[in-house]
Parts: structure tokens; sequence; C-alpha cells
């Protein structure tokens, strides 16, 4: 393993002279309790309990597993292989686009904090039992560990494929390749919810809303005030903000 200390020195920018343009496209009323985010369609997933809910369009499928019990999180990128993680059994459920089962697994030999799409058909996580990170190889149902062990708590993650992405609970940042090479970023700005599209994210703090540049290093406030911020999903320069009874989606012009 090889660590990168790529230590970003420079300070974040927060700028109230420059503006972000951004329109309110719609604005729907929901009544679920989770929001997980939108695929490359524009379908929107929900959850309630160990329910899990696609909304097209013109239609809305369901599926619910009373097996592995409530939902811990939704992978949506990839719509013919949306992943639904059940933390609490340890299990994931794989479903193409018409919500039937494709796979379903429960580890016994790692127990997963997190997991996340990888390429080549495989899937990210960190194991609490061995304190590591590792590729779970979906074809030959093998896992590999790629790092020293590391004890933390991660307060949110993400991926790019050829990356895996951690924010540790003192916002700290930092990321993992399928080499284990580590490489140390900046330190993220406190936050409530938070979301990353390439170069770019979104993060809510006490309700109020943030545009940020990450190559550089810009912090820009939106002027978006919506109640009871639970969830915001950010992907290519389209704002998804879920409350406790609405969907508000915008579209943010650099």
């Amino acid at each position: 393993m090889r660590v990168l200390f790529l230590i970003i020195l420079s300070i974040w920018f927060t700028s109230n002279a420059q503006k972000i343009q951004f329109e309110k496209l719609e604005t729907k009323p929901t009544k679920f309790e989770n929001f997980w985010g939108t695929d490359i369609s524009g379908n929107n997933y929900f959850s309630t309990g160990n329910n899990l809910y696609k909304v097209t369009k013109s239609d809305t499928l369901n599926y619910a597993n009373n097996k592995y019990g409530k939902i811990s999180g939704v992978e949506t990128f990839n719509m013919l292989q949306t992943i639904v993680f059940y933390k609490e059994n340890n299990a994931f459920v794989l479903l193409d686009a018409q919500f039937n089962e494709i796979n379903t697994t429960l580890f016994t030999d790692i127990n997963c904090e997190v997991l996340k799409p990888a390429s080549q058909n495989e899937l990210w996580f960190y194991d609490n039992f061995s304190q590591k990170f590792g590729l779970y190889n979906l074809n030959s149902n093998k896992f590999r560990l790629l790092n020293n062990p590391m004890t933390l708590k991660i307060k949110h993650c993400y991926s790019d494929y050829n990356k895996l992405y951690i924010i540790k609970d003192d916002f700290t940042y930092f990321s993992i390749d399928k080499f284990g090479n580590l490489e140390y970023k900046s330190v993220i700005g406190e936050f409530n919810q938070i979301s990353f599209s390439d170069q770019e994210c979104v993060y809510t703090s006490n309700n109020e809303v943030f545009y940020v540049d990450i190559s550089q290093l810009l912090i820009v406030p939106l002027n978006i005030h919506e109640n009871l911020i639970k969830k915001v999903f950010f992907k290519d320069g389209i704002l998804s903000i879920f409350t406790d009874s609405q969907l508000i989606t915008y579209q943010i012009k650099k």
C-alpha cells in the first residue's frame, strides 16, 4: 500500500460576491421516509421502512424484502443494477430496471459499514472486522482487502468507480483506489447533508445550502431556502432537495 500525502494547504474561500445562477424546476409532494437519489433517466428512488419505490413519470415500482429489514442505502446511478444495502443484517440486493432481483447476498466473512459501486462488477466496502477497505466481486463472490487497518467513523462516502471517497466524522477527507493507495485531500467544512458530482458538490449546514467548486476550493452560498431539509442529491447540475413533505428540483447554472 502506498500513501500519498497530498494534503491541500490552500484555504477554502467562501465567496459572497460570486453568484451561482439556479432555476427551480418543480416541486412535488411526497409521502416517503427517505429519498435516495435520481438515476440518469430522471426516476426518483424513495423508501419507507423496508419498502423501496422507484417513481417514474408514468408509474411507481415497489420492492420489499422482509428478510433483511430496513434499508440503509440505495445506489441509483446504474438504473440497470440498483444496489440496496441492509447494514443491520450485513446484506445487499441487486435489482434490474423493473425491480426484479438479480442478486441477493448475505455477508458472513466481512461486516460492511458501507457498500458502494465500483467498476468491473465489483463493490467497494469498509469491513468493521478487519477495519480495512476492500472490493467484493459479484461474479466470483470473493473479496480482497486493500489497506492496513484504519480505525475510523465514516460521516459520508461516495464512489466514482475507480476510487472510493471517504469523509470521516472529524470532516477530514481522503480517497482510496483499487491498489490500496490513499490520497489525503482537504478538510471539509461541517455539514448536515452533502452530495458530490465530479468536481462539484452541494451541502447543507443549519438548513442553508452551499455550492462547492472543489477544483478551485471555492464555496458559494446559494439563495435557496427550504424548510426542514432531510437530504440533498446533486448530479450533472440537477439538485434535488428532499424535505418532510416535498421533493424540490433545481438546475444549477454556473
